[in-house]
C-alpha cells in the first residue's frame, strides 16, 4: 500500500522512496486534483510565498516537489513543456483546472485571489500586498545574486551588498509597519505581512543564506521583529512553519 500525508491545510506529500514519475502521478490522479497544484524544488526560494499565502489563507494545495525540474525546458516527472506555463525553464509553475501560469507574483496574486480568508480584501488592500510580493522578490533576487554569484568572485563585495539591501530595505519596513497588529489592520495576516515572513525569518533559500553569510541581525529592527513575531503565532502560519519540509531545506550546504 502507499500512504500519503496530508499537511498545512492540505499539503500532499508523496513517498519520496516512489520513482519521481510515479509520485507526480499520484499527485496529480489519485484525488482528481481540483486543487490548485504547485511545481517547484525542495527548497524555500521563489515558492515560499506562495505557500505561505495558500496555507494562511486556508487553500488546499498539492505539490510536485522536485530539484531536478530547475533550469530544464521540460518537466522531468512528465515530459511536458515549460512552455505552456509561459516559461522557457523557470520555476514555480501552477496549475489549477486549465490554469497554467508560471512567476512568482501572477501566482502568488493567484493564490490570494482565492484564498478563503482573503476573498473580502479591498482592491487597495490587494495592492498593498502586491507591493510587499515586489519588494520580496526584489530582495529575492538581490540575495541570490550574492550567495550564488558575487560571493564566488569576491566574499567581501557579497557580505557588503547583502548588508545594503537589508539595511535598506529595514530602515523602511521599520518606518512603515504598525507598532501592534498587522500591515493592513485586520485581525488576521495578509500577504504584505507573510512577505516580510519570508523575508526576515521564514525560508532559508535564499533569504536565511544570505543572512548568514552577512552574519545580518534584523533583531535590530524591532517593529520587524515584533511583526513577524505575530505572523508566526497565526494558527494557521504556525501549522504550516511546524510541518514544512521546504522552509528551512539547504539542499545546496550554504
Amino acid at each position: 500500500s502507499i500512504y500519503l500525508r496530508q499537511v498545512s491545510l492540505g499539503h500532499w506529500i508523496v513517498p519520496t522512496y516512489l520513482s519521481e514519475r510515479t509520485q507526480y502521478y499520484i499527485t496529480m490522479t489519485t484525488f482528481e486534483n481540483p486543487h490548485p497544484h504547485l511545481i517547484y524544488a525542495p527548497i524555500a526560494g521563489r515558492a515560499e510565498l506562495a505557500r505561505l499565502i495558500a496555507a494562511a489563507g486556508g487553500i488546499t494545495i498539492t505539490e510536485s516537489i522536485n530539484m531536478a525540474n530547475f533550469g530544464s525546458k521540460d518537466l522531468q516527472e512528465t515530459g511536458e513543456s515549460k512552455k505552456n506555463y509561459m516559461s522557457p525553464s523557470g520555476m514555480p509553475l501552477l496549475q489549477h483546472g486549465d490554469l497554467k501560469v508560471s512567476q512568482s507574483g501572477a501566482i502568488e496574486a493567484y493564490m490570494a485571489s482565492i484564498a478563503p480568508r482573503y476573498k473580502d480584501l479591498t482592491q487597495q488592500q490587494r495592492a498593498i500586498d502586491m507591493m510587499f510580493m515586489g519588494i520580496k522578490e526584489e530582495i529575492l533576487q538581490n540575495c541570490a545574486k550574492a550567495i550564488f554569484t558575487t560571493q564566488k568572485e569576491d566574499k567581501n563585495k557579497a557580505v557588503e551588498d547583502v548588508c545594503a539591501l537589508f539595511d535598506k530595505w529595514g530602515a523602511v519596513f521599520e518606518d512603515q509597519i504598525p507598532t501592534e497588529g498587522f500591515i493592513q489592520g485586520l485581525p488576521y495576516p495578509t500577504p504584505a505581512d507573510l512577505a516580510l515572513l519570508n523575508i526576515t525569518t521564514a525560508g532559508y533559500m535564499p533569504f536565511g543564506s544570505a543572512r548568514k553569510l552577512a552574519q545580518y541581525d534584523f533583531g535590530k529592527w524591532e517593529k520587524v521583529t515584533a511583526l513577524c513575531d505575530r505572523v508566526k503565532a497565526d494558527e494557521n502560519v504556525s501549522k504550516y512553519l511546524s510541518e514544512s519540509d521546504n522552509t528551512e531545506a539547504n539542499p545546496f550546504g550554504m
